[in-house]
């Protein structure tokens, strides 16, 4: 169960800080959708988010279409049957864990809440595959109601601009704090997705070219970046070229990973998959998947023809 933890409440000057982040979001994405998973009702939400678990909306979105086509409520994704249902969604990786959870999802609705996707915290937590994150989704984008959902993106947002804590959950509890108006959440939260998609990497991030890092990033995020070692993997070729052959040779002797062109296999975007998938979970600093990380995913998929 998700628990807030105690914390000070933000200082005038932090509130300051957070309204000219907000403006600056707004002027980088003046519209923006309420979700970024393509859906018709809070059940075929409830399943996509489900489904986002380590993978891109990209992805998602197109995979979905055939499976609430097929499987528009809970009765019709019973009778659709898990085997089905793995083969359906089987691109999006980890599918026999992802079937068994829609499968669990759809029982639970029906024998629980007449088929109805429910509108609470604690009973939306105690579906099969559903943690906090994806609550606060469904609740916020499928209900309107007041939640803030933190991803890997915003998380990593929140910390580097003084904005979030060690946890997600006193991420969540600083930014419900510095944002106060509940009905600018949702869009708050997408637009800083994109944000942190499009112009605040984990890693090789330029700071100072940042529209928001570059006066908002405090010094303990300045120094870690600057730490980072991927960042300056290209200064190190043009220093030490006989270290970056070296390396190369390490790497090209590794067995190699198949993967789409410019594709992680992971998507930053799921900070519940620590909850729902723990160890398949991305790191919070980093989001690709360590080589042995991929060995396995890979495994799971060839396992899965």
């Amino acid at each position: 169960m998700f628990r807030f933890l105690a914390f000070q409440p933000p200082t005038p000057a932090l509130v300051r800080k957070a309204a000219r982040i907000r403006e600056n979001l707004e002027r980088c994405y003046p519209q923006v959708p309420r979700t970024l998973l393509q859906h018709r009702d809070p059940f075929t939400l409830l399943l996509a988010v489900v489904l986002s678990a380590q993978c891109t909306d990209l992805k998602v979105n197109g995979v979905t279409p055939k499976l609430f086509e097929l499987a528009p409520t809970p009765q019709a994704l019973l009778h659709l049957g898990e085997q089905r249902i793995r083969e359906i969604i089987r691109p999006l990786g980890l599918a026999p864990r992802k079937a068994r959870a829609l499968v669990g999802i759809a029982e639970r609705l029906l024998e629980e809440h007449g088929g109805q996707v429910p509108r609470t915290f604690a009973e939306l937590e105690a579906l099969p595959g559903v943690g906090h994150k994806t609550a606060s989704v469904v609740l916020s984008q499928a209900f309107g109601e007041p939640a803030f959902p933190v991803d890997t993106h915003i998380h990593r947002l929140a910390q580097r601009w003084g904005l979030g804590g060690k946890s997600v959950e006193e991420t969540e509890s600083t930014l419900k704090a510095v944002f106060p108006d509940p009905s600018s959440w949702a869009e708050l939260h997408v637009r800083m997705i994109l944000f942190g998609r499009e112009h605040c990497p984990a890693i090789r991030h330029d700071m100072d070219a940042c529209p928001i890092c570059s006066w908002a990033a405090v010094p303990e995020a300045r120094r870690a970046n600057k730490r980072s070692p991927r960042k300056f993997i290209g200064i190190e070729r043009a220093k030490n070229p006989a270290h970056i052959r070296a390396t190369d040779k390490a790497r090209h002797a590794a067995p190699a990973i198949p993967n789409a062109p410019d594709e992680p296999l992971v998507d930053p975007g799921s900070a519940d998959d620590k909850q729902v998938f723990p160890e398949d979970s991305d790191n919070e600093q980093n989001t690709m998947l360590t080589r042995s990380r991929k060995r396995r995913v890979l495994q799971e998929r060839q396992n899965e023809t």
